[in-house]
C-alpha cells in the first residue's frame, strides 16, 4: 500500500536516502535525471546572476546590465478571483524587464498564455505604484521543446506593428519572442544555436554552455536542492493522492471524468503548473488548458 504523507513538516522529517526510496517507488523523475529543459533546474540554474545575464544575452542577442534580482517561481494573482501565474524566472537589469518560462508542450493556447502573462506582469507593475509610462521595456519568452507554430523556424519574435503601414511600430515595449529548441540547428547565430542545442541535447560546444551544464551539475549534487525536488514532488504527489481521495469519500463519482476535472480546477487554484497537472494526471497541456478555460468561461464576473 502505498505510503502517504499529510504535511510538508511531515516529508522534511525524512532522511535523504528515505525520500530517495520513495520517489523510486513512486516513479517519479529522479534527480541525476534532470536536465535544463526542466522547470525545476531551469529556475534554480537560472537564479545564478552570471548564467540569468549570459542566457539573456544569447537569446537575445544584447549586453544586459546587472541583473538585480532573477525571481524564480513567481506568484501573481492582482485580484482574487483572477487566474494567477507562477513564472519560471523574472529578472531585471534596470532598464529591462525578462521573464523566461520553459514550455515542453505544444498546444493551441501558447499564444493566448504568453498574453496572459504580459497583462498580469504590467498589472503587477502598476499596482505597486507606478504610472504607465513608467512601465519599461519587457520580453516575455517562451523557450519551447517543440515547434510551437510548426514552421521549423528556430526564434519567432512578435512586436506590434500597423497592418495598413508595416513600418509604422506600435512601441509599446513589448516584444514576445518563442524559441524552438527542436531547430537549433537553422539557427544562424552560432552563440545562441549552441545554447539552444544544450537545452535540446545536453552538448557542450562552447565556453557557457560549458559553464551552464558545469552550474546545473554542481546544483543536481545539493543535498538541499535534491530534498527541496523530492518533497516538492511528493507533496504534490500526495496532494493528489488526498484530493481523490475526498473525492470518492463525498461520493463525488459522477465518473472518472469529474473527479479529474475537479483535481485539475483545485491544483490551478494553487497555482501548480499547468505541465506538472498534466503529466501527473495523464492528460495533454491542452486539455487541462481547455478545462481551466471553460471552467473560467462559465464562472460569472462580480459587478
Amino acid at each position: 500500500m502505498k505510503k502517504t504523507f499529510t504535511s510538508i513538516q511531515e516529508l522534511r522529517r525524512l532522511s535523504t536516502s528515505e525520500l530517495e526510496k520513495q520517489v523510486r517507488e513512486r516513479r517519479i523523475k529522479p534527480v541525476d535525471k534532470l536536465t535544463f529543459a526542466d522547470d525545476y533546474l531551469f529556475g534554480e540554474v537560472m537564479h545564478r546572476k552570471d548564467v540569468c545575464a549570459g542566457v539573456v544575452e544569447r537569446l537575445l542577442g544584447l549586453k544586459a546590465g546587472k541583473i538585480t534580482y532573477p525571481e524564480v517561481q513567481k506568484s501573481i494573482r492582482p485580484f482574487y478571483e483572477s487566474k494567477g501565474i507562477r513564472m519560471d524566472v523574472l529578472a531585471r537589469d534596470g532598464k529591462r524587464l525578462y521573464n523566461l518560462e520553459m514550455q515542453t508542450s505544444k498546444f493551441a493556447s501558447l499564444p493566448l498564455r504568453m498574453r496572459y502573462y504580459q497583462g498580469l506582469l504590467d498589472a503587477d507593475l502598476l499596482m505597486s505604484g507606478h504610472k504607465y509610462r513608467e512601465l519599461c521595456q519587457s520580453y516575455i519568452i517562451f523557450i519551447c521543446t517543440k515547434d510551437p507554430f510548426g514552421h521549423k523556424l528556430p526564434v519567432y519574435t512578435f512586436c506590434n506593428s500597423c497592418q495598413e503601414n508595416l513600418s509604422l511600430k506600435l512601441n509599446d515595449k513589448c516584444i514576445k519572442i518563442f524559441y524552438n529548441i527542436s531547430a537549433w540547428q537553422f539557427d544562424g547565430n552560432t552563440e545562441r544555436a549552441s545554447l539552444l542545442r544544450y537545452i535540446k541535447t545536453g552538448a557542450v560546444s562552447t565556453a557557457f554552455t560549458n559553464r551552464l551544464d558545469s552550474v546545473a551539475q554542481e546544483i543536481k549534487k545539493m543535498n538541499k536542492f535534491r530534498r527541496e525536488y523530492m518533497i516538492h514532488n511528493m507533496h504534490f504527489d500526495d496532494a493528489l493522492y488526498f484530493a481523490q481521495k475526498k473525492g470518492e469519500a463525498k461520493g463525488m463519482i459522477r465518473g472518472a471524468e469529474k473527479n479529474m476535472r475537479q483535481n485539475i480546477l483545485g491544483l490551478n487554484r494553487n497555482n501548480v503548473p499547468v505541465s506538472i497537472i498534466a503529466s501527473s494526471l495523464g492528460k495533454t497541456q491542452a486539455e487541462v488548458e481547455e478545462i481551466i478555460r471553460s471552467e473560467l468561461e462559465k464562472t460569472p464576473r462580480k459587478k
